[in-house]
């Protein structure tokens, strides 16, 4: 074991073309918000996005762009939901303290508790927030001390920073970062410390990176020279079994070549591609299109296997 290569970032060293690294990049983004059932990735998710449209400039995938924006609806929802049962448990402090009689009272709920803990709406919170983060930094002892006013003020942040994904266009990008390469560093940075939490997290269990990162993307490549190619073959089967199915077309996108189909044993091999990544689809009248993405390296044979099952209206 090298021990030296835990501490490298790979992904300033490797020779990743800016493509791969864009769709790495939002692979992970779409793979850790499906991993987001329980919020546990939310901050992860706050920070990075805005680091990957800064370099990137936009998200591609359409449908990631809509999973995102449904992602945030539901961490601005949870953090008004957060605030407001926090407000409750902070009257009822109150109420313990003897606070609740007093006029100061008056001060952390100036529109009663109510609103604080039952009206809470995106109209409104930012105005509750700011009041009561206002209060308690006022007032910070009465409140429970430093912690609390901790606590609320991280509503606040976390409330602006998801409202913000929330609305803002993914194809916008900030004009803060002066050069592509500054903005680079600090995305391969941040990937590579995101990439650190997550191997700690799931010390020994290897098999979960691929919940979070499609590795492919970024993987070395010999050779970026245009001239340089390599060849690509597999076969096609009929769903989760040995038989050969013929007659399956074979198209890769961008792949600037012509189509190709599957023999009568169920093999294919494609005119020579130019190294890279590609998409590669298999289709056939009956079954359901199969589509896998692959890289083609310098004079190597890349093998792409499909498992062809039957449509639906075929199975009835």
């Amino acid at each position: 074991m090298i021990i030296e290569t835990i501490f490298t970032n790979f992904l300033l060293h490797s020779k990743v073309s800016f493509e791969s690294k864009k769709m790495g990049s939002e692979v992970f983004i779409g793979k850790t918000t499906a991993q987001n059932t329980n919020h546990q990735w939310d901050d992860m998710l706050a920070e990075f996005l805005p680091i990957h449209l800064d370099f990137f400039g936009d998200i591609t995938n359409v449908l990631l762009k809509i999973g995102i924006q449904k992602t945030q609806t539901k961490i601005v929802n949870k953090i008004m939901a957060d605030f407001s049962a926090r407000c409750t448990l902070l009257d009822a402090y109150f109420i313990a303290t003897k606070l609740h009689s007093d006029p100061l009272y008056d001060t952390f709920f100036p529109l009663g508790v109510q609103a604080y803990t039952h009206n809470v709406d995106k109209g409104a919170i930012e105005s509750y927030l700011g009041a009561m983060v206002g209060a308690i930094t006022d007032h910070t002892t009465e409140a429970g001390g430093i912690t609390v006013l901790h606590e609320f003020q991280a509503f606040q942040s976390s409330y602006a920073s998801s409202r913000n994904l929330q609305t803002q266009k993914m194809g916008n990008t900030k004009a803060a970062r002066t050069s592509r390469d500054e903005a680079e560093l600090i995305w391969a940075d941040k990937l590579f410390s995101n990439i650190l939490v997550l191997a700690n997290t799931f010390r020994n269990q290897p098999e979960r990176v691929n919940d979070f990162f499609t590795q492919h993307y970024f993987q070395r490549i010999r050779s970026t020279a245009a001239d340089h190619v390599g060849t690509l073959n597999g076969t096609a089967t009929r769903g989760h079994t040995v038989i050969p199915e013929p007659e399956v077309l074979v198209h890769v996108v961008d792949g600037n070549i012509a189509d190709c189909y599957t023999k009568a044993d169920g093999t294919f091999r494609t005119h020579k591609l130019a190294v890279g990544f590609y998409k590669v689809r298999f289709s056939k009248a009956g079954f359901v299109t199969h589509e896998i993405t692959i890289e083609i390296r310098n004079d190597e044979d890349t093998i792409a296997d499909a498992i062809m099952e039957m449509s639906n209206q075929e199975v009835s």
